[in-house]
């Protein structure tokens, strides 16, 4: 009868109670610690006045050596004092301080520097950040590192142009990025724009290079006597009327802007004495040599393989077989041409009214007409003339030729021989001269040719695919 009255006055209360507490848990879900109600939207709402929440405080270390962190994981990091949180997965955690949000200032300078020379370092204040990614945009031999908060460029850029910079922060929360701009100048200079050919007390087609980074230039070196380089909006400008004859090397300093620069080039200047009389009275200008790869710093009055130059066909413009490098018999190219070309140059390659675009000669001179040459070897006009050399067929005999005038005002005109009309073989050279004039034959396959020996000048009619000397003559 005890154990009955115990059972129900106590064991059945209780399990009601219990039964009860179970049926109303879903109701009151939410948890509050140190209060009574709960924020409605906290599923745990700490309550205090007097103290605060303390999350788990790890080193840096410690908490990179946490196994797989939730996305979200809430830590202290006592390595850097603030409170982190993994904002990217379990796998690949990405630790954001949650109590500071990644700034960065704008570059201390976007400077302009030179090449080649160290810069003065650039720097980048951050805030939030731990760290900084992979930079792009920055010139080579350039690079940026952080620490404490300050993200610093430097090196010594090895390339010139405009480079804009991105340098992603690292670490803290947010995407910010350090960018500017750095521009890395060196002075450049284009080519000229051309090598003249000129005679003497000629007025030069002005000479023009380009260019970048300078802001002047300084003084000329190698300009013939007559001429001289002036400059302004980036480019250079050589003119005048040369005074003295030779091959003229000139250098130009560029100055201002970055880097030792210089403009340099070349201008030909024949000297007055290379020449004939083309009419009664007419005293015409000459090159002093052959055209294409003569050695035209050689005497031009004196026999050698140096004044030869290259074999044209009629009515082209680039030489069909090149000069001899030098006087051996290795050297003598006398062999016939691998591709030789057996189809004439059609009617107008070359004209007598003006000078083509297919005229070999340089600016300022162009190829003889046939009446011209015809003045030349007329005894009446040119009565001087002397036969220099040993004259006989030989691959290397470069010592015979025709001489007009004298070694003071003359023109020499070697006896380097032709090439055959089929096959471009050389025949006749130290026995005989071949000359083209500009002039066109008695039918589409021939021009007009002047031909010399130590007994006989002619002016003859050849196939236009014979390779024979040009010598300009000025316009």
């Amino acid at each position: 009868m005890l154990m009955k009255t115990f059972f129900l006055r106590y064991v059945i209360p209780a399990a009601w109670c219990l039964l009860f507490a179970f049926a109303a848990a879903p109701l009151y879900g939410q948890t509050t610690m140190g209060g009574t109600t709960p924020n409605a939207s906290a599923e745990l709402d700490v309550q205090s006045t007097s103290r605060g929440m303390l999350p788990p405080r790890l080193t840096t270390a410690q908490r990179n050596a946490i196994v797989n962190p939730a996305t979200g994981l809430l830590i202290f990091n006592t390595t850097l004092n603030c409170v982190e949180m993994n904002i990217g997965t379990p796998t690949s955690p990405a630790w954001g301080c949650f109590n500071t949000t990644n700034t960065v200032t704008a570059a201390s300078a976007t400077p302009t520097v030179c090449r080649n020379a160290v810069i003065t370092p650039i720097t980048h204040t951050t805030t939030g950040a731990t760290g900084i990614g992979t930079a792009t945009g920055l010139p080579s031999g350039l690079t940026a590192t952080w620490a404490s908060n300050t993200i610093t460029i430097s090196g010594t850029p090895t390339a010139a142009g405009t480079f804009n910079y991105s340098i992603p922060l690292t670490g803290g929360l947010g995407s910010a990025q350090a960018t500017g701009t750095i521009t890395v100048a060196f002075n450049t200079v284009s080519a000229a724009t051309s090598i003249p050919v000129l005679p003497i007390n000629t007025a030069l087609t002005p000479i023009t290079l380009t260019t970048t980074g300078a802001t002047g230039i300084g003084t000329p070196t190698g300009l013939p006597a007559g001429v001289t380089a002036s400059w302004a909006s980036n480019t250079i400008t050589i003119s005048g009327t040369p005074t003295v004859s030779g091959t003229l090397n000139y250098t130009i300093p560029l100055t201002g802007g970055c880097g030792s620069v210089n403009a340099t080039g070349t201008i030909v200047v024949e000297r007055a004495d290379c020449g004939a009389f083309v009419a009664a009275g007419v005293w015409k200008l000459f090159r002093c040599h052959n055209l294409g790869g003569a050695v035209t710093t050689a005497d031009p009055f004196t026999p050698s393989w140096q004044l030869n130059g290259s074999y044209y066909q009629w009515g082209r413009v680039n030489a069909a077989a090149i000069a001899p490098t030098d006087g051996t018999i290795t050297n003598a190219n006398s062999s016939a041409v691998a591709v030789w070309n057996t189809t004439a140059a059609s009617n107008g390659a070359w004209s007598d009214a003006s000078k083509t675009a297919n005229d070999p000669c340089p600016t300022g001179f162009r190829v003889p007409t046939s009446t011209e040459w015809a003045a030349v070897i007329n005894p009446t006009l040119n009565p001087t003339r002397t036969f220099p050399g040993t004259w006989s067929n030989s691959s290397t005999n470069y010592t015979s030729g025709l001489l007009f005038g004298s070694v003071t005002s003359g023109l020499f005109l070697p006896a380097a021989g032709e090439r055959s009309s089929s096959n471009g073989s050389l025949s006749l050279r130290g026995l005989e001269g071949f000359y083209w004039s500009s002039t066109q034959g008695g039918n589409s396959t021939n021009a007009i040719i002047v031909n010399f020996d130590r007994l006989d000048r002619n002016i003859s009619t050849g196939s236009r695919t014979i390779g024979a000397s040009v010598r300009c003559i000025s316009q």
